[in-house]
């Protein structure tokens, strides 16, 4: 058995048994029909981002409470079938927090997604992996990280407000851009009725050059049904020498409309790099259709330009123009949440 899955196992068999706890899980999978300039095109049956968890709490005393996360990501392909040389882990590391909660708020410790990268996530109409995802566009320079090494505290909701911030040690990882690094991050939100604001700041301290790099993320968004719009700006000052990444400016629009059990839906994603000419844009359209209160199915149409790469970032397959032209993809899928 999967050394991952005896690990998830044990922990569920050694919680409390005053704990309160939930199994969860997301299987989600799609047809993609892919095509790009100068490159053969690709049909791809791909498993996106589906992922199993166990995460609760449980009461140290009448105010403070433990509370735990265990997810990992499942790619159902036969690993035994495959070369040794490209052979990997049929379980992946998601996010794995222990921590505690309170009146004041909570802190947490293990792997998890950035302050920064929620906000991201917040604005993407198309879900974090479905093919027309905002990471298209707002992470060539890698800037969602979920850190392997972090520290956070998440405010209470006050007044409509929540604010989180993190500390992260070690972020690079075998990338050679970011050896020996760590991260500050932080984001906040604002909800008032049908509108909500989101901003978020990361700086990342680049030992191996001797430098530095931020930037900053905002979201706006309405919400009253049956509509949802949302706007999104993000600035990038990447450091080019240490990363080998320009400056970048992020604008991106989206709307959602629901009817019945059904949801039109479009997002506008533009990236203005500094110190080039190659300004990749995404347009992604689709509907997603409820069959059940916890199944989906989906079908959009996705294009992006300047040799910007489509697909990948948990979404099985990607493909990329090698002469610096348009990449599009046509996916169909399912998704279904217990």
């Amino acid at each position: 058995m999967n050394k991952s899955l005896i690990t998830l196992l044990a922990v569920v068999a050694s919680l409390p048994v005053a704990a309160k706890t939930l199994v969860y899980g997301e299987l989600h999978a799609s047809f993609d029909k892919l095509r790009a300039d100068a490159v053969d095109n690709k049909d791809s049956l791909a498993i996106n981002g589906s992922r199993f968890g166990v995460k609760g709490s449980y009461d140290l005393n009448k105010k403070v409470s433990a509370i735990y996360q265990f997810e990992w990501g499942v790619d159902s392909r036969d690993y035994g079938a495959l070369p040794v040389g490209s052979r990997e882990n049929a379980f992946s590391n998601r996010n794995q927090i222990i921590g505690l909660a309170g009146p004041h708020g909570a802190v947490i410790l293990g792997r998890y997604d950035t302050p920064f990268k929620i906000v991201g996530r917040e604005a993407d109409l198309f879900w974090s992996s479905q093919l027309g995802q905002n990471r298209n566009i707002t992470n060539p320079a890698v800037w969602d990280l979920r850190a392997d090494k972090i520290i956070a505290y998440q405010s209470p909701k006050l007044h409509g407000f929540q604010g989180m911030i993190a500390y992260a040690a070690d972020i690079g990882g075998p990338d050679s851009r970011f050896e020996n690094s760590s991260a500050v991050s932080l984001n906040g939100f604002y909800k008032l009725k049908t509108i909500k604001l989101g901003a978020a700041y990361e700086r990342h301290d680049l030992d191996h050059s001797n430098s530095s790099r931020d930037a900053f993320r905002l979201l706006v968004s309405y919400k009253k049904r049956p509509l949802k719009l949302v706007g999104f700006y993000q600035n990038e000052n990447n450091a080019l020498a240490a990363t080998a990444q320009p400056d970048a400016t992020v604008y991106g629009v989206g709307a959602a409309y629901k009817i019945g059990s059904g949801t039109f839906k479009g997002q506008y994603y533009s990236r203005l790099n500094e110190s080039t000419d190659k300004d990749p844009k995404l347009m992604a359209i689709g509907y997603d259709y409820k069959i059940a209160s916890k199944t989906d199915i989906y079908t959009q149409y996705v294009k992006v330009t300047e040799g910007q790469k489509l697909g990948g970032t948990g979404h099985g397959a990607s493909i990329t123009s090698t002469t610096g032209g348009d990449a599009s993809g046509i996916s169909f899928g399912v998704r279904h949440k217990f």
